[in-house]
C-alpha cells in the first residue's frame, strides 16, 4: 500500500483537505444556526416594537380626543371660578 514516502504524503495531504472540507462545512453549519437565531431574535424585537408602536398609537388617539373636550372644560371651570369669586366678593360687601 505505502510504498514510498511520496504515498504516505498524499494519504496525509488528503487527511489534511478532509479535515479541512468536514472543518469548512462545520463552521457553515454553525453559522446558519447563528443567521437562523438572529432572525427569530430580530422577527421577537420587530413584534415588540409593533405592538409598542399600537399602545403609543391609541394613546395619542385617546390624548387627541380629550384634547377636544378640554377646552370646553376649562372654560367652564373658569366661569365657575369667577362666579365663586363673585359671591364671595358680594358677601364681603355685604357683611362690610
Amino acid at each position: 500500500m505505502l510504498e514510498t514516502s511520496q504515498d504516505l504524503l498524499r494519504l496525509s495531504i488528503a487527511f489534511v483537505v478532509l479535515f479541512i472540507g468536514l472543518a469548512i462545512g462545520w463552521s457553515c453549519i454553525y453559522i446558519a444556526l447563528i443567521l437562523r437565531d438572529f432572525k427569530k431574535m430580530t422577527k421577537s424585537a420587530r413584534k415588540k416594537l409593533d405592538l409598542i408602536d399600537q399602545i403609543l398609537e391609541i394613546v395619542k388617539k385617546k390624548v387627541e380626543t380629550t384634547a377636544n373636550y378640554l377646552p370646553p372644560i376649562i372654560e367652564g371651570i373658569g366661569k365657575l371660578a369667577s362666579h365663586f369669586r363673585e359671591t364671595k366678593s358680594k358677601k364681603t360687601k355685604r357683611k362690610k
